[in-house]
């Protein structure tokens, strides 16, 4: 195969990179596309049969990795992950907002005296499940630097208008929007970072993708203060109002930035300007070695195979379960309490970002193992299950003394610090196809979600805050079953890795 081909002054020289052999074992091991099998040379079957390692927990690269590859991952990291950080953040201060703006004025001002912060968040969710799993296959088939960006800002519309709102019917009907248009984001950001990143790299950027959120939430206590001291008022806006405003102003250059940076799929790329041709077979090359893909058609066919595998049902069971395990970080119960207790707005708004702050440091934490421990994923979810399951139990007994409720309800801020950890196994999991992946991370979040729209009608009712006993026990059960359930999971996945690992000793 002709390489370069140049005239000197006395001869021409050629340089030649040689033929790989149809037969040679490389196409047996692995799905290599016709049109890399045209330029697939000496190096390049060198690279696939590296066995990489994974990184010390103290290092960004795997030792494995070579210097191109590491310049890859630099500039990967760069495109992607900074704009998903961003984008991620703006969504958390809408998501938060709601809780700050209910304790700082929205509730007089729209008179939400009974469940109404409750509906609230159930319209969300109903928005949330409703278009999760069709938007979320809809990014697979669409350029990806367009399609996100511009869900971004007809999310940061509807986010804007509440800052106009009169009453809360008009709340819950911005919010099933809201909840609508931002529900594919997670799982299409797994599914992207899967697309991108082998599996000793990838818990780490999903648990940074993750910590955006937490840091949304804890920032949103912030910004809601300062809009509370300094602009409520102006403009004759309630402080609360400014915060609606803020996100939509912060919004619109994140996404403007996104449609320059997201290169789309390493298979089928939508922008090209920060991504070299020998980068982008680079990276095809990297997912081809973890046997991960990302140009599957979307079928019915696909589909259907797709539903067929243990794969699919134990991961969204799974989800179910972990989807709701969240609820004593998630419902309010510490801000309710502190407000109940007579703290002030102030000490309300910054006494709750420690368990935003506590779930980054897990979140991280838990990232930095999964990566650097091989196969250490489910050990990780056990850990913190049995933190979490610790939080409900001091809260159920509650009579334990103002030091010991604070620190229950910053100890179960560790519960979604496993969201990286169980999404990055999924795709794992899942890496064999690409529609699979998609199908089966948009499901864990659309199903395990469904029950956050009707079962906080019964178990997490404002009016029994912040003393929420049946909430409290019912998180308790969640954390079991979880515990319960890591046992198949785990057995199933391994079962499947020593299949793989008999079939290639086979090949």
């Amino acid at each position: 195969m002709t390489f370069l081909s140049k005239t000197g002054d006395e001869k021409d020289v050629t340089l030649s990179i040689p033929e790989i052999p149809e037969d040679d074992p490389i196409f047996t091991e692995f799905e290599i596309p016709e049109d890399l099998k045209a330029t697939l040379n000496a190096s390049d079957v060198e690279f696939l049969n590296i066995k990489v390692e994974t990184q010390p927990f103290y290092k960004w690269f795997s030792p494995t990795d070579t210097p191109a590859e590491k310049r890859l991952i630099i500039k990967l990291d760069l495109l992607i992950l900074v704009y998903l950080f961003l984008s991620s953040f703006v969504k958390t201060l809408d998501s938060s907002a709601v809780t700050y703006a209910y304790v700082s004025g929205m509730k007089e001002d729209l008179k939400m005296f009974g469940n109404e912060l409750t509906y609230q968040s159930s319209c969300y969710m109903a928005g949330f499940i409703v278009g999760q799993i069709p938007l979320t296959m809809l990014a697979t088939v669409l350029p990806l630097n367009y399609y996100l960006p511009a869900m971004d800002i007809v999310w940061a519309v509807f986010t804007l208008f509440i800052f106009k709102i009169t009453n809360y019917h008009q709340l819950y009907a911005l919010r099933f929007c809201i909840g609508l248009l931002s529900s594919f984001f997670f799982p299409t950001v797994q599914y992207i970072l899967g697309s991108w990143y082998k599996s000793s790299e990838l818990t780490i950027r999903s648990a940074i993708y993750f910590v955006a959120s937490q840091v949304g939430s804890m920032v949103c206590g912030y910004i809601q203060t300062g809009a509370y001291d300094h602009l409520d008022g102006k403009a004759n806006l309630k402080g609360w109002q400014w915060l609606y405003v803020l996100a939509f102003i912060i919004t619109v250059p994140i996404s403007a930035y996104g449609v320059f940076t997201i290169p789309g799929l390493p298979e089928k790329l939508n922008m090209k300007v920060f991504l070299k041709e020998d980068e982008v077979k680079l990276a095809r090359l990297r997912m081809i070695r973890e046997k991960r893909k990302s140009n599957d058609k979307l079928t019915f066919p696909v589909v259907l195979q797709a539903l067929k595998q243990w794969r699919f049902w134990m991961l969204v069971v799974f989800a179910i379960f972990f989807s709701q395990a969240d609820g004593i970080s998630s419902y309010s119960g510490l801000s309710l309490w502190l407000k109940a207790s007579n703290y002030s707005v102030y000490q309300i708004n910054t006494i709750t970002t420690v368990i935003p702050a506590v779930t980054i440091f897990f979140s991280l934490l838990n990232g930095v193992l999964a990566d650097s421990w091989k196969d250490s994923d489910p050990y990780i979810i056990a850990y913190v299950a049995v933190l979490n399951m610790l939080a409900g139990i001091l809260l159920v007994i509650w009579h334990i003394g103002k030091g010991g409720i604070m620190f229950a309800f910053f100890l179960s801020g560790t519960a979604d610090s496993i969201a990286a950890v169980l999404y990055s196994w999924a795709n794992k999991i899942c890496s064999g196809n690409s529609q699979e992946r998609a199908l089966t991370l948009s499901t864990m979040n659309t199903l395990g979600n469904t029950f956050a729209v009707w079962v906080p009608l019964f178990v997490w009712k404002t009016v029994d805050a912040p003393q929420y006993k049946k909430g409290y026990g019912y998180n308790i059960a969640l954390d079991a079953m979880m515990l319960i359930l890591l046992i198949p999971l785990t057995y199933l996945y391994r079962r499947q890795n020593r299949a793989s690992v008999k079939e290639r000793e086979d090949i």
